[in-house]
């Protein structure tokens, strides 16, 4: 075999290996902040940068804002819309209403039907 055919052969698997690990590596590095919320996000950032913290601590700093999140969540959905301001009761009624429209609009007849049944109130079952 002539040498031009193994140069063009170990240019193309260069550039196969190559490709596959930054393939790999490439969502391994964007995956970190894939499950946080962008401002969340930019405060790990911040904080990390400021306080020179360690990938262990950067980490940890991650779940702590997360565990808040969830807590903060978790007051939100346990209060009764009685509860709320006006503005974000009203608010809240809207994407209520929302998404009973959206629903709807995928249920066929039968399903819709029944889902309008269930979706009274008790006392006018």
């Amino acid at each position: 075999m002539s040498r031009v055919p193994l140069w063009i052969l170990g240019a193309a698997l260069g550039s196969f290996a190559a490709g596959m690990n930054l393939g790999l590596l490439v969502p391994k590095a964007f995956a970190a902040d894939a499950d946080v919320p962008a401002a969340d996000a930019d405060y790990v950032r911040d904080v990390t940068a400021r306080y020179g913290l360690s990938a262990a601590q950067e980490r940890t700093l991650r779940l702590v804002l997360q565990n808040a999140r969830e807590e903060e969540l978790a007051i939100y959905t346990t209060a009764e819309t009685a509860q709320l301001p006006p503005s974000l009761r009203a608010r809240v009624l809207a994407v209520r209403s929302r998404t009973e429209q959206r629903i709807r609009a995928l249920l066929d007849d039968g399903q819709r039907a029944r889902f309008d049944a269930d979706s009274r109130p008790q006392e006018a079952r």
